[in-house]
């Protein structure tokens, strides 16, 4: 057995209750399905469930798997875990170990090590071949008897799809973003053989996938266009937010203020893991324009990440560290209060070769908290931010644009606040995860009956 966190169901009674309350669990809820939770680890997901700081794309999946459970459906976590087990179980706070067949053998456990050493022997790098045949005997024992298999898209993985094949499932696949992307934008690019066993294990599962959920629209597009996708096979369903957790909130906004030391000064928040195209620099840059400006403003940087320290560095090369709050890393469960405490929340994106792929999480979230938003003009952040309206759009990596956006809206209050209060109305009609859960529910349905998903 292994020892995991505690759960802590009641993170998310917000949640729960606006569900229901809604009426996504009403009398037309469709029948009970019994689906497998397929993630490329387990752990992130007890974290984001417990509470605990989590990566961004694992609070998103929190949110699917505890609207999935408050519709009734029943649900199998299953995962790899560490290189020759496999996690199967339906208590989040309970990782059993799956049984195994064929790979538990010894004969398996020789043929696994002898080769390892001949790769490293032949400098040849190690290409999760073995790994991926112990999930794939695991999964052929963990599926049977589900209706519907939903696995989040991660690297050097087809065992899922393979299983659903064999055992005539349906596979939903959840495509985030293009990790292999991703790693080369990081300047961290796969190359020789470990880029051609991503390449072709990912091209495996977009095959077999039934459908496969899309977060943007750009990434819709990367996958027709670099994977040869039929759009008809991709759907969109954009991140949500949760609207009770992350609304306007007066008592909780002046607690926080007086926390980090703030009267009525004007106060920056920006959310997010210090990633390469979060663009923090950027912003950084803005704010000290503004500040020459703006003497009395702050600007919050809630979040972690690698190039977190080197921001730190640059917020002083700049001479803005005595503005600038840095948290650190914190739990999602403490983001709602720091937004509260904000006039501004801010979306930097720099200008990339390929149009963003994100759904950002944090954009709903500052939305939802009734903020007004500076976003950048990429990607999805362009179709749900209409400028003028629900927020500002500024050129991405323009350091002057981004700050004559904010010395606009402090110099404004008015024009600040209806813009809060149309990105507040906005979130909750149209981006609310009481909306995703409904519509993921009527997917998941309609692929078990063998009937076409009609609004899409």
């Amino acid at each position: 057995m292994i020892k995991q966190p505690k759960f802590h169901s009641a993170i998310f009674d917000n949640a729960e209750a606006s569900m229901i309350h809604d009426g996504v669990a009403g009398s037309d809820q469709p029948d009970v399905l019994r689906l497998a939770i397929c993630l490329p680890e387990f752990s992130p997901l007890q974290q984001a469930m417990s509470g605990y700081p989590a990566d961004a794309a694992y609070i998103q999946q929190a949110y699917i798997v505890l609207g999935l459970q408050k519709l009734g459906h029943q649900l199998t976590f299953v995962s790899p875990y560490e290189l020759d087990n496999t996690i199967c179980t339906t208590e989040i706070q309970d990782g059993k170990l799956a049984p195994k067949s064929w790979s538990g053998r010894g004969w398996f456990r020789i043929i696994t090590k002898g080769t390892w050493k001949v790769q490293q022997w032949l400098k040849i790098p190690y290409l999760n071949v073995f790994s991926n045949l112990t999930y794939l005997d695991s999964c052929l024992r963990c599926l049977p008897g589900h209706d519907l298999v939903y696995e989040r898209n991660g690297l050097y993985n087809n065992s899922v799809a393979k299983a659903c094949q064999r055992l005539n499932l349906p596979y939903v696949m959840f495509f985030d973003a293009d990790q292999i992307l991703e790693l080369e934008y990081e300047g961290m690019p796969l190359t020789g053989l470990l880029l051609i066993r991503a390449q072709r294990l990912l091209q495996f599962n977009l095959a077999a996938a039934d459908y496969i959920i899309c977060v943007s629209e750009p990434s819709r597009d990367h996958l027709a266009n670099n994977w040869g996708v039929p759009k008809e096979k991709t759907l969109l369903f954009p991140n949500g937010v949760d609207v009770e957790k992350f609304r306007p909130d007066l008592e909780t906004q002046l607690q926080t203020r007086a926390s980090l030391g703030l009267d009525d000064q004007p106060l920056i928040v920006f959310v997010g893991s210090f990633y390469k195209w979060h663009d923090v620099a950027t912003l950084l840059d803005a704010f000290a324009k503004v500040l020459e400006q703006q003497p009395d403003v702050h600007l919050l940087l809630v979040g972690d990440g690698a190039r977190r320290v080197a921001m730190e560095q640059y917020a002083a090369e700049l001479n803005v560290d005595h503005a600038v709050h840095f948290t650190g890393l914190v739990a999602h469960t403490e983001v709602p209060q720091l937004l509260a405490a904000a006039d501004i929340a801010v979306a930097p994106y720099p200008a990339m070769d390929s149009d963003l792929w994100l759904s950002p999480l944090k954009l709903f979230e500052y939305m939802a908290s009734g903020l007004a938003v500076i976003a950048s003009n990429v990607g999805q952040l362009a179709e749900v931010i209409t400028g003028g309206k629900n927020g500002l759009l500024v050129a991405p990596g323009d350091s002057s644009d981004l700050a004559n956006g904010i010395n606009r809206l402090i110099n404004d209050p008015a024009f600040r606040s209806g813009l809060g209060r149309q990105a507040r109305e906005d979130a909750v009609n149209k981006h609310s995860w009481d909306h995703y859960l409904s519509r993921l529910e009527r997917l998941f349905a309609a692929i078990v009956k063998g009937q076409p998903y009609e609004n899409l």
